[in-house]
C-alpha cells in the first residue's frame, strides 16, 4: 500500500514526512504538552532524537504506515496518520499545534486526506477512535464526514503506565467516514 500522499487543502499543503523533517517536527511540538493518543508521554516537546525515531516509526514502508504534514508555508502546524489495519481498511488519527487549534485545519484536512485515501489507496472503511470526553476531536469527526458508529467500553488505553497491566483504560467512540458507513 503506497502510503505517499501530496495535496493542497486551501492555503495548507499536506505531504508525508520524512527524516528530513525531523527539525519541523521539533519546531511543531515545542509548546505541546497535551497527552499522546499512542505512549506514555505527552504528545510534545520532541526532541531531535524523539523526532527521529517517530519519523522512523512511521515511514511509509517500514512499519505499513504514515504520518501526513500539515504545512502553512514552510512551518509544520499538524499531522495526520494513517494507519492500515487491513488491506482495505485504515485508522486515522490527527495532531494540529496548539496555536493553530481552532481554526477548522483539522477537520478539513482529515476530510481530503479520507477522500484521498478512498481515491488514490482504495481504502473502503476509514475510522477514527475518539475518547468520548474529547468533545473537540468528536467535532471534528463530524465536520470532517465521519459518522459515530459505536463505543467500545473500556477498549482505550490511557498511557499513564508503561506496563498495560497497571494502566487504565477508558471507553472509545468509533466514527467511520462517512462513504464507508
Amino acid at each position: 500500500m503506497d502510503l505517499r500522499a501530496e495535496l493542497m487543502v486551501g492555503e495548507y499543503h499536506l505531504r508525508t514526512l520524512t527524516l528530513d523533517d525531523a527539525e519541523l517536527l521539533v519546531e511543531a511540538t515545542a509548546a505541546e504538552q497535551a497527552p499522546a493518543a499512542w505512549g506514555p508521554r505527552p504528545a510534545g516537546p520532541y526532541t531531535l532524537d524523539d523526532a527521529v525515531t517517530a519519523l522512523r516509526a512511521w515511514a511509509p514502508g517500514s512499519a505499513g504506515r504514515a504520518s501526513i504534514g500539515v504545512f502553512d508555508g514552510d512551518r509544520l502546524v499538524g499531522a495526520i496518520g494513517l494507519m492500515p489495519d487491513g488491506p482495505s481498511s485504515a485508522e486515522l488519527g490527527y495532531w494540529v499545534r496548539p496555536e493553530y487549534r481552532g481554526r477548522g485545519i483539522a477537520w478539513r484536512c482529515v476530510a481530503a486526506l479520507a477522500d484521498w485515501a478512498r481515491r488514490a489507496v482504495a481504502l473502503d472503511r476509514i475510522w477514527l477512535e475518539i475518547d468520548p470526553t474529547n468533545a473537540a476531536s468528536s467535532r471534528v469527526a463530524k465536520r470532517a464526514g465521519f459518522q459515530l458508529e459505536g463505543r467500545l467500553a473500556g477498549h482505550c488505553r490511557s498511557w499513564t503506565h508503561d506496563d498495560p497491566a497497571l494502566d487504565s483504560w477508558h471507553d472509545c467512540d468509533i466514527w467511520v467516514h462517512s462513504d464507508a458507513a
